[in-house]
């Protein structure tokens, strides 16, 4: 059985679950998927899969997960991690979701924009970052999951501490962006950015089409078709020219984008309603 299909049964037997399994089940499995990120993937979920059947069983028999498992849960929980062998490429795989995702983002704008360049040095060193963070971030939260300690109580002194680390954290990807420049960078302008954007658009619609839950795909689509119209327009001779030289080029520009961002939250929106 794949991945995937692991983590879909996953999800569909855990409605079974009464509140308070569901709760000692989720911490469990949020613990182990932070902690074992380096750990291999599909060996993780199997053994999380065999343990929602215990705890489906003992619930069964009117036995709390809780009871049955034992209160020292965080043991459990990294004899398990332990079990698993160390797989270098899960941290290969998570660095090339990083800089892919991070690419996605910097390689919108570039599209929409012939003048704006592409530094692909900088996107390789933000990713880098980013994979850190992350794993970072993980460890982090793993920790949290079983500890009975809080740094504050005040909800406002938690929102400004957290908001405060956030920016800390995002900080050095503007930082990189504004100061690192690398021999690795391009302009996608004239035909060869039309043919890149039109090759770019058809994987992305390839993608889409795959998606099995669509609803949560569609207003990426819905932004990416904007992104590559606005793009092609920006790099055809006449028309490009009036966008980039005018003023009502530039309000006209400034004004679709606007227009597909609004549809772009309102369309996600409405797909995180309907997932609810």
């Amino acid at each position: 059985m794949k991945t995937s299909q692991l983590i879909e049964q996953n999800n569909q037997l855990r409605q079974q679950l009464t509140p308070e399994n569901e709760k000692f089940y989720s911490d469990l499995l949020i613990y182990v998927r932070f902690k074992g990120i380096t750990r291999d993937e599909h060996a993780i979920e199997s053994a999380l899969l065999n343990i929602l059947n215990d705890v489906i069983d003992a619930q069964t028999d009117g036995i709390a997960a809780a009871d049955y498992f034992g209160k020292n849960t965080p043991e459990l929980a990294n004899d398990l991690i332990k079990s698993i062998p160390f797989k270098p490429f899960e941290l290969v795989k998570l660095l090339l979701i990083v800089i892919g995702t991070y690419f996605f983002a910097v390689f919108l704008p570039a599209l929409a924009s012939p003048k704006n360049p592409l530094d692909l040095g900088s996107i390789l060193l933000a990713g880098v970052y980013l994979t850190l963070a992350i794993c970072g971030i993980f460890k982090y939260l793993s920790r949290t999951i079983y500890s009975s300690t809080n740094f504050s109580k005040n909800k406002i002194v938690r929102f400004l501490v957290l908001w405060l680390l956030c920016v800390l954290l995002i900080a050095p990807i503007f930082l990189i962006n504004i100061f690192v420049q690398t021999p690795l960078h391009f302009y996608l302008s004239g035909w060869i950015g039309i043919s890149v954007i039109v090759i770019f658009t058809i994987l992305g619609l390839i993608l889409f089409a795959k998606q099995t839950k669509k609803q949560l795909s569609w207003p990426f689509v819905i932004f990416l078709l904007a992104i590559a119209f606005l793009g092609i327009a920006m790099r055809l001779p006449l028309i490009g020219e009036y966008l980039a030289t005018t003023q009502l080029g530039h309000y006209l520009s400034a004004g679709f984008l606007i227009i597909f961002l609004l549809l772009f939250w309102l369309m996600s929106f409405m797909a995180a309603r309907k997932l609810k």
